[in-house]
């Protein structure tokens, strides 16, 4: 006997007080801002297949493939849950989804793909005949990278532009592991561990090289040789980096303490992210808000850095070091993540838990 899907109705936001563009005394009349809120689904979306997040909206998508919105997305009011009017080929052949900052992207069986913008109108882009085999992007990135498998590299944003891979060590697509995106530029880890950079940085996140790039380049980092990357991540200016050992490094924007908590300067070179609170923790798993950054450990402790704390104070942390650090330890997050296993049935290169801490 086919085993019974569980079906699941509701969602969780911890209150910054602005989530999806909207007051959260919109959401439901008695809110504490102290503690995790539910927020019910449509009644059409007792069974979640895919979520994602964009900047301020997040997307979900029933067992129909039918699309639901919440948040500044399109031209409805923000504060409630909005279907998406999508063509019966969409909805019929709806393969992935991807957010970044303000798009919805829809990649089709037959590999075609249809972006939604934020006023609800669409484009569509072919790659039918070379196929894709990689879609990179984030919820804060104003483009997204496209990798086909005839290993060339797209960057799409009002067009489709081919990015240089000439100086990617024997570059083919086996060799890319992952690409961490920022608003506007992007790092590519090798196989080889080592990291490209490419786009347009502002605040040194691309390290020492010039502020616009035309075309991947290498990057110089202190854990190349070190351990193996597992993970990247990108916030609007800055990125953090997981390695395989349980350590984590970051560069770029730090005005308010998400790259080093000690200080507010900016760093253009990867600096090591630690701290006492959790300097005997092991790292792994990395989320990047705007210009915040979260640490997830083995043991499910969770660490709020920059941004994010102004988002918890007054929260009944278990410590609180300084002003620009806060944890919270792991039964409510453990129910958390519990829960949004059960909401979340693929995650394809996405990170709907960014937008939700």
């Amino acid at each position: 006997m086919k085993k019974q899907q569980q079906q699941v109705n509701d969602s969780f936001l911890f209150a910054t007080n602005n989530v999806g563009g909207m007051q959260l005394d919109d959401l439901q009349n008695e809110i504490d801002e102290t503690k995790w809120n539910t927020l019910k689904f449509p009644e059409n979306c007792k069974i979640i297949k895919k979520a994602v997040c964009g900047a301020e909206f997040v997307v979900i998508c029933n067992e129909k493939n039918e699309i639901y919105y919440f948040g500044n997305f399109g031209t409805s009011e923000v504060h409630d849950w909005n279907q998406l009017n999508i063509e019966n080929n969409v909805k019929n052949n709806l393969k992935y989804l991807f957010a970044n900052y303000s798009n919805l992207i829809v990649q089709l069986n037959n590999d075609n793909i249809t972006i939604f913008n934020n006023d609800e109108t669409s484009q569509t882009l072919n790659f039918e005949n070379c196929g894709i085999k990689f879609i990179f992007t984030g919820p804060l990135s104003k483009q997204f990278i496209i990798v086909d498998n005839k290993n060339k590299i797209y960057e799409v944003s009002d067009s489709l532009k081919e990015i240089d891979t000439s100086e990617i060590d024997n570059y083919n697509s086996n060799t890319i592991k992952c690409i961490g995106c920022s608003s506007q530029a992007y790092l590519l880890v090798t196989n080889d561990n080592k990291i490209y950079g490419y786009g347009t940085s502002g605040f040194g996140e691309l390290g020492n090289l010039q502020s616009t790039l035309e075309k991947f380049q290498y990057m110089s980092t202190p854990f190349e040789k070190e351990s193996e990357i597992i993970d990247v991540k990108g916030g609007y200016f800055h990125f953090v980096v997981l390695l395989k050992s349980g350590i984590v490094y970051a560069i770029g924007y730090n005005c308010i303490g998400a790259v080093d908590v000690n200080n507010q300067n900016n760093f253009n070179y990867f600096i090591k992210l630690t701290h006492p609170l959790f300097e005997n923790e092991f790292i792994n798993r990395i989320y990047c808000s705007s210009r915040g950054t979260v640490l997830i450990t083995k043991s499910n402790n969770a660490y709020f850095i920059g941004e994010v704390v102004y988002a918890l104070q007054g929260y009944d942390c278990d410590n609180s070091i300084d002003e620009n650090i806060q944890s919270y330890k792991s039964k409510s997050l453990q129910y958390f993540e519990n829960k949004l296993s059960n909401l979340i049935k693929e995650q394809y290169y996405n990170d709907i838990s960014i937008n939700l801490f």
